[in-house]
């Protein structure tokens, strides 16, 4: 099992129109303070993480700010939608954003800032709430707007931890019928459809999704299996056909990856324990890693052996590869 996604903690912010300008140049020499859009500063130590997942957490944690920077710059109404509020909400994305999406009620100038993507439309009071204190589309409204515009895989991600939040499937359905017509919602029905809120990171929803895409049956997330030693649960299973599929995060092998104190070595003999418990129980088990996304029809190949040549049908045109 994956860990969930922290809460959202936006880093604090410092404009350098509120700031003394000599200060901030002496910051910036020190390294004391990163320039996260213009006029905006943060703490280095706010955006820059360490650990095996600093990576990801910098870029989420730059685009957090972004965003409170770009609030506190702006004086016109604006709301944050798509990606950035999927962020600000809290859930999952494949991709964190690398512009800060919003709606606005007006057309952007020529001389516009081109890290901000403004989008127009109709935006009624019930599509509106607050996250982190900041403006944002409401849960339904920015899962529709992500599988509306996004990738399928990447709008997925969103669809999935979005679900497991609290949002109905089937208000995000009627959202979407009620845009019958416009482009790309046969797609976003197709994706709102196949999310799954037992999926608990974005690389389990990116296996099920390339399991999808060739044709594969559609998997139980979180497959129970009892065993001699409890019950235990696969990410992704067939319990039809006896076969449980788990994917295995780096981070959970190095040391502190998981928590502070975080063992490697005790994690590693656990699942070993524990994957022999499940084989005893006559469940198969294949495991799957990052390192599967180089060659993802060797993947699916390697996990349909274990199912009947009946069970397979034609891949899905709706989700195409992530390229």
């Amino acid at each position: 099992m994956s860990p969930e996604l922290p809460p959202v903690v936006i880093p604090s912010v410092v404009l350098s129109a509120e700031r003394d300008r000599n200060q901030l140049v002496r910051d910036r020499r020190s390294g004391d303070i990163v320039r996260v859009r213009r006029g905006a500063y943060c703490a280095v130590g706010s955006i820059r993480t360490d650990g095996p997942a600093a990576g990801p957490r910098e870029r989420r944690n730059r685009a957090l700010a972004c965003a409170r920077a770009l609030h506190a710059q702006l004086r016109a109404d604006h709301v944050f939608s798509h990606a950035t509020a999927a962020l600000l909400l809290g859930c999952r994305v494949w991709t964190v954003p690398d512009r800060t999406h919003l709606y606005q009620g007006y057309r952007a100038s020529a001389r516009a800032a081109d890290d901000v993507v403004r989008h127009r439309g109709d935006l009624p009071p019930t599509d509106r709430t607050t996250a982190a204190g900041l403006p944002v589309t409401s849960l339904l409204r920015t899962v529709v707007d992500c599988a509306l515009t996004l990738h399928p895989l990447e709008a997925l991600v969103v669809v999935d931890s979005a679900l497991r939040l609290g949002a109905d499937r089937d208000d995000l359905l009627a959202m979407l019928q009620a845009r019958t017509g416009r482009r790309g919602v046969r797609r976003a029905v197709r994706v709102v459809t196949l999310g799954d809120a037992g999926a608990q990171s974005a690389w389990e929803t990116w296996v099920r999704y390339e399991m999808l895409r060739a044709g594969l049956p559609r998997p139980v997330t979180q497959m129970a299996v009892r065993t001699d030693h409890g019950i235990f649960h696969t990410d992704l299973g067939y319990p039809r056909w006896a076969l449980g599929i788990e994917f295995d995060g780096q981070v959970k092998y190095r040391p502190d990856g998981v928590r502070p104190g975080h063992d490697p070595a005790q994690e590693y003999m656990r699942e070993k324990a524990r994957d022999a418990a499940i084989r005893r129980a006559g469940v198969t088990l294949e495991h799957v890693s990052a390192k599967d996304r180089r060659d993802a029809q060797a993947l699916v190949a390697r996990l349909g052996r274990h199912l009947p040549p009946e069970a397979r049908t034609s891949p899905d045109p709706l989700l195409p590869p992530l390229v």
